[in-house]
């Protein structure tokens, strides 16, 4: 990025988002935040993410203006967010890609004097656990040069869980958990620098339960759950699984509830973390991949689109997509595990499939009830 690039008019953009949007947006949330570090010149700025508002709760505590890492998909998603893409100039990521363009762009607007933005999971968290980090991110933060600012946010996945539908009213925060200057760095193996990082943005939502018992409001707080919870841990079926208000409820009878507190309880009434029955489904998944009698592992009814490196759709039509042991059967497409790169999902259900072969992927989208988390598993169980 050269000096001619302009960005006068985003940041004066930006000082206005901070004063209006940002300050509303917070207290929707009700979220308060320690202030970011300024006058350290460019930072590299790191955080956990849990809520689609995450970007706006930096935006709110930090008066020096910030560039932003963004899917790419947030091209496709909707107007608003297309708009936002121009607006804020996110650096765009393709999530199926190695990232280098990224890394590039990212290098680039810090050594013009920017700070930049990144959350380094990629993904808001579906269990309510801090996913996993790139080894990489050790590299960039050395990498940067810049002042190396680490933030946590509690309080989002219970407040605006991934899977769902809504706003609960809680209780969310935001800590600097650690700051390094460019000197430390220099000093600091890059291993270490990605342990300091991993560390730093952890966050368990029903540990803090534990500290904190906050009650997050909200009538329909189950609505959508199945586009987490596919597998009934009673019949042990995929895809009878189906919300209404506080409570999901499979077709063979079994019903989950869920409390104000984000803990689900079945007819014996033990209450139990969305944490937990991520690890029991993960467990019940593994036993029907081992059955390697049952062709056909589950279908559903989708929309198809193939999309290319710069945006642009070349094909969209509505097809079955059929899950096999080792290959998906997209209509009469025959797509085998072997020949993914990537499977991702953007937002709460949109699937998004890289192939090794070729530039542009596939963008899967479904009925709002649509459980594009098995897919994941599905492909993950490969590499576990």
């Amino acid at each position: 990025m050269s000096k001619a690039d302009d960005f006068t008019f985003y940041d004066r953009f930006y000082k206005i988002v901070r004063a209006t949007i940002a300050r509303i947006i917070a207290r929707r949330f009700n979220f308060s935040g320690e202030t970011l570090p300024q006058g350290l010149g460019p930072r590299f700025i790191l955080c956990n993410h849990n809520t689609d508002a995450d970007f706006l709760f930096l935006v709110s505590v930090s008066e020096e203006p910030m560039d932003f890492v963004a899917t790419e998909a947030m091209m496709r998603i909707g107007p608003l967010a297309r708009w936002a893409a121009k607006a804020f100039k996110p650096i765009l990521h393709d999530k199926g890609s190695k990232g280098v363009s990224t890394l590039k762009s990212i290098t680039e607007r810090i050594r013009a004097g920017r700070s930049v933005m990144l959350f380094p999971e990629g993904n808001r968290s579906f269990d309510g656990k801090t996913g996993e980090i790139s080894d990489a991110i050790g590299k960039i933060a050395k990498m940067t040069g810049a002042t190396l600012v680490i933030y946590r946010l509690t309080g989002g996945y219970l407040t605006n869980p991934r899977w769902g539908k809504g706003i609960r009213k809680g209780k969310m925060e935001g800590y600097i958990a650690r700051t390094v200057t460019p000197e430390e760095l220099k000093k600091m193996p890059a291993s270490e620098i990605l342990e300091v990082v991993r560390e730093g943005i952890f966050t368990d939502a029903y540990k803090e339960q534990e500290r904190e018992r906050v009650r997050f409001e909200y009538s329909d707080r189950a609505m959508y759950l199945e586009t987490l919870l596919f597998c009934c841990p009673c019949c042990k079926k995929i895809g009878t699984m189906h919300s209404r208000k506080d409570k999901l409820i499979c077709s063979c009878g079994y019903k989950l509830s869920l409390d104000e507190y984000g803990y689900l309880s079945d007819e014996k009434n033990e209450p139990f973390s969305i944490t937990d029955a991520c690890n029991r489904q993960k467990k019940l998944l593994e036993e029907l991949l081992e059955d390697k009698e049952k062709e056909i592992l589950w279908q559903d009814e989708v929309t198809v689109s193939k999309v290319t490196y710069d945006h642009k759709i070349l094909d969209s039509k509505k097809s079955t997509l059929l899950a096999c042991h080792d290959h998906l059967m997209i209509g009469e497409e025959c797509l085998e595990k072997t020949a993914i790169s990537s499977v991702d999902i953007v937002q709460r259900n949109r699937l998004s499939i890289h192939e090794k072969s070729r530039s542009e992927h596939y963008e899967i989208t479904g009925a709002d009830t649509f459980n594009a988390v098995k897919y994941l598993l599905w492909y993950q169980k490969s590499y576990s």
